[in-house]
């Protein structure tokens, strides 16, 4: 929070690929990332969600998160590609799908 998510996260990807610490978890790397959307700060919530796709690409519920980020920023065009995704890694995501319909309206 005090540093910004793309200092915090440079320093979190050094340091895992130095093996110097695990990679954080699914969990709470989202976590982060609301509390950070919470706050207001939708651009780094939006590293922070792009950062877990990367650690757990396979995850629908990564995808999720970082499409509900771009939403909320304004940016439907991504917004729709993720929540399609997310909605390919896991067909019964129910949410996706009804936001996919309110962004193409």
């Amino acid at each position: 929070m005090d540093k910004g998510a793309a200092t915090a996260l440079k320093e979190y990807n050094e340091q895992k690929s130095n093996a110097s610490i695990q990679q954080i978890s699914e969990g709470t790397m989202n976590t982060i990332g609301y509390r950070l959307f919470r706050a207001e700060k939708v651009d780094d919530a939006i590293l922070i969600f792009t950062q877990n796709t990367v650690d757990y690409p396979g995850s629908g519920n990564t995808w999720d998160s970082l499409a509900e980020a771009y939403a909320a920023k304004g940016d439907k065009q991504s917004a729709i590609k993720y929540y399609e995704k997310s909605v390919q890694l896991d067909p019964s995501n129910t949410n996706a799908v009804e936001q996919i319909k309110k962004l193409k309206q």
